[in-house]
């Protein structure tokens, strides 16, 4: 996930610095909160919705955005799988 985020964040950035695309700007930046408040919520501890919103947010980065769901897709499957108990 963090990758993904960190790949979003150039994105924007270019973006940003290209005057013919300054709507397209406007109407990532809000999909970028959504990665960095996702990412915040797995740190601490909500995996589930963490991953939900960063997946959410990876949506309009396709095809870059895909790595980020990958990452996302991953933090849900460890959580679903029980931890090892010592016998």
């Amino acid at each position: 996930m963090p990758l993904g985020a960190v790949i979003h964040l150039l994105a924007v950035i270019w973006i940003s610095g290209e005057p013919r695309y300054e709507g397209l700007f406007v109407w990532m930046l809000p999909f970028l909160a959504l990665n960095i408040l996702g990412m915040l919520l797995v740190i601490l501890g909500k995996t589930k919705p963490g991953a939900i919103l960063f997946i959410i947010g990876c949506v309009p980065f396709i095809p870059i955005g895909v790595i980020g769901i990958l990452g996302a897709k991953k933090s849900l499957l460890g959580m679903s799988e029980p931890a090892p108990r010592n016998a």
